[in-house]
């Protein structure tokens, strides 16, 4: 019984085999562990780049209504929406890349303080944007006069065009006092 143990113990007829799968079986899970890893980080980066260009749509948007505030189709700066009470003021246009492709939605409102009410025909994100003075003096280095200008508020908001994205701003514009 004891010779039969030692033999069988000291064999070592087939070693080789148990070893090679054993070692195919480690390099085999290394490889789908790797291809596993690599699906993942594309798919990180390809959502990503998609944020990044929502983004950057979006913040196209906001940089079309403040560059065409008066011209071409994002025109929103008119008489009509300057003769409006600026509680109620607010439109909302839609921005185009080069080749007509609708980017972003892109809504303007006044900033104001007198109340928190929503401007009709405006989204939720639109509607909300901080509370200030409609109206006020030129900001200090600006150049233009106290005596002479004033400053009337806006909120920019964009959003892309999957919705996913917002980008929201405020700009100034200075006019003559009247």
């Amino acid at each position: 019984m004891m010779n039969t143990a030692r033999r069988i113990l000291g064999n070592e007829n087939g070693f080789v085999l148990g070893a090679s799968i054993l070692i195919s079986a480690i390099l085999l899970l290394a490889g789908v562990l790797a291809l596993w890893t690599s699906s993942t980080e594309m798919h990180v980066v390809r959502n990503e780049n998609d944020l990044t260009r929502e983004f950057y749509s979006a913040e196209g948007g906001v940089i079309d209504a403040i560059e065409n505030y008066d011209v071409g189709a994002m025109q929103w700066l008119t008489d009509a929406f300057l003769l409006t009470a600026h509680t109620l003021a607010g439109v909302a246009r839609t921005s185009a890349n080069s080749g007509g492709q609708t980017v972003a939605t892109v809504e303007v409102r006044c900033i104001h303080n007198e109340s928190a009410s929503p401007v009709p025909g405006l989204s939720a994100a639109a509607n909300t944007v901080p509370i200030q003075r409609h109206i006020s003096s030129p900001p200090e280095g600006s150049g233009f006069s106290l005596k002479y200008f004033e400053v009337r508020r806006y909120g920019i908001t964009a959003t892309s065009e999957t919705g996913n994205t917002r980008v929201q701003v405020g700009a100034y514009k200075v006019f003559n006092k009247y």
